[in-house]
């Protein structure tokens, strides 16, 4: 059965992919659990921010962090470690927002999920003109560590962390979350004896497959292929030029059966990075009958701003696989409380 039966038909003259086998499937939604009822804010509530932390030897604004610790309310706080697009050209991304980002930050997600219990981390990793694939997930193994081995200074739950990003960082999020169990991948920037696990992953219209970026891209898209393109750049080389090499960086070449959860999002007009990109990692979630969510926001360019959940709210499907076993709804459309309850599920069960 093809995707297009699961409102994923591709426009712009775009071939669908195949889900093979799957059989005929029911639409209907999957509920989330509350999110109010596991997470009941505090009238007091607040957060504290300790800026530039060094996780490990800064270069540049790289290796730094802010991290938002909640007050007012009872620790230990699970962790959310959120890193912003940018092309992965920017080495300061730990709290802006732009056209290549989306308008979440660290700070607007510690302002609102503070106050329910959750600490964040904003997130800067290294560039692609200062250091080239595997650097940047290095850098994104290397914070959790960090966290991790300071948990107890600032009260933070060891064993509850979320990595979560928007475009680059999204995909940042998603290789750091895979790859776990990878030691080649873990890199060697302190903190060795913590774990680099994560128990969920929050990617907002991050790439995948960067060797099929321009086959599924819309007709005036940014093209992926050329040496100077930001994936070229972050690899090294023209991607096309070593397949091989390239697919290191694909997540959903690592997701198994027991990748953490995931939750995506991604809109069908993004110009930037097709959605084709989300498609592929879901699809690698459910072959190996891994929990996902995918959200598929219909006419939604490379943003996130339909999150604040004002009205009207977009047309979506909605794709949710566990133990292989898949379900299609139009609802719920995807805000912060949506994804709030969504790490509600997986961090505080």
């Amino acid at each position: 059965m093809s995707f297009s039966s699961f409102g994923l038909t591709r426009r712009a003259g775009l071939g669908a992919l195949t889900l093979a086998g799957l059989g005929a499937l029911a639409a209907c939604a999957t509920g989330s659990r509350n999110a109010s009822s596991l997470s009941t804010p505090s009238p007091r509530a607040g957060h504290t921010r300790h800026a530039d932390l060094a996780y490990a030897d800064p270069v540049g604004r790289a290796h730094l962090l802010d991290l938002y610790v909640p007050t007012g309310v009872e620790g230990p706080f699970p962790v959310v470690l959120f890193q912003a697009g940018s092309a992965f050209g920017s080495d300061d991304t730990k709290n802006t927002a732009s056209g290549l980002s989306g308008a979440t930050t660290a700070e607007g997600l510690a302002t609102r999920w503070a106050p329910h219990g959750y600490a964040v981390a904003g997130l800067n990793v290294r560039s692609s003109s200062q250091a080239t694939f595997p650097a940047q997930l290095h850098d994104v193994k290397t914070a959790i560590r960090y966290l991790r081995a300071h948990a107890g200074e600032y009260g933070l739950a060891k064993d509850r962390f979320a990595t979560m990003g928007t475009s680059s960082g999204g995909w940042g999020a998603v290789m750091a979350g895979v790859t776990a169990a990878n030691p080649d991948l873990a890199g060697d920037l302190g903190n060795a004896s913590e774990s680099d696990s994560v128990q969920a992953v929050v990617d907002l219209f991050g790439p995948t497959d960067f060797l099929a970026m321009d086959e599924h891209r819309l007709p005036e898209g940014q093209k992926h292929d050329p040496a100077s393109s930001p994936e070229s750049r972050l690899m090294g080389f023209a991607i096309q030029s070593d397949p091989e090499a390239t697919t290191r960086a694909n997540p959903a070449t690592y997701v198994t059966a027991q990748s953490p959860p995931i939750w995506i999002s991604h809109g069908t007009q993004d110009p930037l990075v097709p959605y084709n990109q989300s498609q592929i990692l879901f699809r690698a979630y459910h072959a190996a009958g891994a929990a996902a969510t995918f959200t598929l926001v219909h006419d939604a360019v490379h943003t996130d701003a339909y999150l604040t959940g004002t009205d009207p709210a977009p047309s979506v499907t909605v794709h949710t696989t566990t133990g292989g076993h898949l379900t299609r709804s139009e609802a719920p459309a995807p805000t912060f409380d949506v994804i709030r309850a969504f790490l509600d599920e997986h961090l505080r069960s």
